[in-house]
This record gives C-alpha cells, sequence and structure tokens, in this order.
C-alpha cells in the first residue's frame, strides 16, 4: 500500500512530502503537458518516523520565527501598583511565587502562572495553539495521490 505523509511547511513550500518510495515519488500527479503538479523538491522517500522529525522541524522553525508572538510577562508590586518586566523563562531562577502573564496570540489573551514550572506549561500551551491554529500541529496520511481536477467546460 502506498502512504505518503502530507506535511505542512512554512516558506517557501507550504507542504513538504514523505514518500514510501522513490516510485511514489515518480508517480506524483501531472498536468495536462504531463509536467508534475507537485514539484520533486518537496518529496522525498521516508517513514513515519522521518514524518515525525519533519514535523518538529517545521513546527520549531515556525516558532522561531514567530517568537516575539510568545510574549512573557513577569508581575510585580510596587508602591502604588504592579509592574510587568518582559522575561525570557529559559533564564528565569526556578521559583514557585512569582507571578507570570503569558500571551497565548491566538485569543489575545494574558493568562496567568504562578511559578516558573506553571509559566512554562502556559507557553507551551500557547505555543500549541498557535500551531493548531496556523495549521501545523499534525500531519496527514494518504493511501494515493489525489487525482487532479479537470476545469469544468463550456459547450
Amino acid at each position: 500500500m502506498t502512504t505518503i505523509f502530507v506535511i505542512p511547511n512554512i516558506f517557501p513550500n507550504p507542504v513538504d512530502y514523505i514518500c514510501d518510495s522513490q516510485a511514489t515519488i515518480d508517480a506524483r500527479p501531472t498536468d495536462k503537458q504531463g509536467q508534475p503538479i507537485i514539484p520533486a523538491s518537496q518529496c522525498s522517500v521516508g517513514d513515519q518516523t522521518a514524518a515525525n522529525t519533519m514535523l518538529a522541524d517545521n513546527q520549531q522553525a515556525l516558532l522561531t520565527q514567530q517568537a516575539e508572538l510568545f510574549t512573557v510577562n513577569l508581575q510585580t508590586t510596587v508602591e502604588g501598583g504592579v509592574v510587568w518586566t518582559v522575561v525570557n523563562l529559559a533564564t528565569e531562577p526556578q521559583n514557585t511565587d512569582r507571578e507570570y502573564f503569558v500571551l497565548d496570540p491566538t485569543t489575545g489573551q494574558y493568562n496567568e502562572a504562578i511559578g516558573l514550572a506553571a509559566a512554562q506549561t502556559l507557553l507551551q500551551q500557547a505555543q500549541q495553539n498557535y500551531l493548531t491554529f496556523t495549521g501545523m500541529a499534525s500531519y496527514q496520511t494518504w493511501t494515493a495521490w489525489p487525482t487532479p481536477s479537470t476545469p469544468p467546460t463550456t459547450a
């Protein structure tokens, strides 16, 4: 049985394909001139492990490219109110009492977390929400290439 993993990606290719064999790649659908619709450069031979690795790499590339969307603020109480300071959780000291606010860019809402571990969990949830929002949370598996549609003709 043919297996084609359809992996979402960002620039320059919106999709990558991991195919079970070179024969599957060679069987890509073609246009009316016999040219493959899907460029060979977007296809590679591999298995589910390769598909999982490519998806994880593509997800990390997107999250790195969009890192500025994931804001974490440390709330500090000062005389007369509070101050929010943007922080990097990777450089924050271990703690269980600091108050963090993590932005989920898919909702525009800040979510509160008490302690570093809770803030890291909220940040991971916000990143997963973003991957789902952008269509990068998972891949599809096909058992055959789709048949190109034929535009309707008029008489």
